[in-house]
């Protein structure tokens, strides 16, 4: 039987030993730099010569590369991200602190993305605040920044519980009280300065419209019930022709949604029947804009006919 060197011969103790060895190895700022403009790179020509970086020694290390390579660049990119969180617009890191903050945001719930939204560009404005001589990236990041305040009240809307949208809105307020002390601290021309704080104002306003607006609901949420049930009554009974075309589902949803309004009414769940309302009303919505166009074609189709009746006369 053939023997095996001595050198790939080891215990479990001894590989394990080697292995905790092997990971208290720290990356340098040169392989994070290397690692980070490599994933970054747009094609093969703009990837940089790696640095070469001596590792210790283990005898065992060539015998097991396969799984230690991968864990080591793995070690190493969550360096790099870790030194990232530290960086300011202009720094080769900055792109993986902006990474890993649209990750961040990714992967939050709808009920609670605005919030996490609203964090983010709260931190980008601290950092943009913090340099001076990066007008490339400050503008650039400015433009999304301002994107981002834009769609965070549209995120609060579209939270379909009253109570889940009502704390997503009072949070957003609390993060973003002093955003425009932050803008006053930013190195920008005098116009773009003024609509940067010009859209922080108005997300704000509209932030504090919300909260107003919702917790109205939630506080007279019986009585808007009931104007709200006499209302679709009226409608139904008014509009009984329009509503025998819709489709089947939508008529089917309609009666669902109103036996469980009666329930919710019953054991005192108001405001889950308060978001059943709004789910119908969404519905008549829908089917009253599809009836308006209806009107007009066939208000158009009037109009070539009489058009073409009068043309042949002449």
């Amino acid at each position: 039987m053939k023997l095996l060197p001595s050198y790939i011969v080891m215990t479990e103790k001894e590989l394990i030993d080697q292995l905790n060895k092997f990971q208290a190895i720290k990356p340098n700022s040169d392989w994070a730099n290397w690692l980070l403009s490599n994933i970054l790179a747009k094609s093969q020509q703009e990837v940089m010569i790696k640095p070469r970086v001596k590792l210790v020694s283990f005898s065992f290390i060539h015998q097991y590369q396969k799984a230690l390579v991968p864990a080591f660049l793995v070690l190493i990119f969550v360096s790099t991200v870790s030194l990232a969180q530290t960086t300011l617009p202009g720094n080769v890191l900055y792109p993986a602190k902006i990474l890993t903050q649209n990750i961040k945001l990714a992967l939050a719930s709808s009920d609670y993305k605005p919030v996490v939204r609203m964090q983010i560009t709260k931190e980008r404005l601290q950092d943009i605040a913090r340099v001076s001589d990066q007008e490339q990236a400050v503008a650039s990041l400015t433009q999304n920044i301002k994107q981002d305040l834009n769609a965070i009240p549209k995120e609060l809307k579209n939270i379909p519980k009253k109570e889940i949208a009502l704390k997503a809105s009072q949070q957003v307020k609390e993060k973003g009280e002093n955003l425009s002390n932050i803008v006053n601290q930013i190195n920008l021309e005098t116009q773009d300065k003024e609509e940067l704080a010009k859209t922080v104002s108005d997300t704000q306003n509209q932030v504090l419209a919300l909260i107003l607006e919702t917790t109205e609901k939630i506080n007279q949420c019986p009585s808007y019930l009931q104007v709200n049930i006499n209302n679709l009554q009226n409608y139904f009974n008014s509009n009984i022709d329009l509503v025998a075309q819709w489709p089947i589902s939508d008529i089917t949803k309609v009666k669902m949604y109103l036996v469980e309004i009666g329930d919710d009414m019953k054991a005192g769940n108001c405001l889950e029947a308060m978001d059943k309302i709004e789910s119908i009303n969404q519905l008549l919505q829908i089917h009253s804009l599809d009836s308006s166009t209806q009107n007009s074609l066939e208000n158009f189709e009037q109009i070539k006919v009489e058009t073409s009746t009068s043309g042949s006369s002449d």
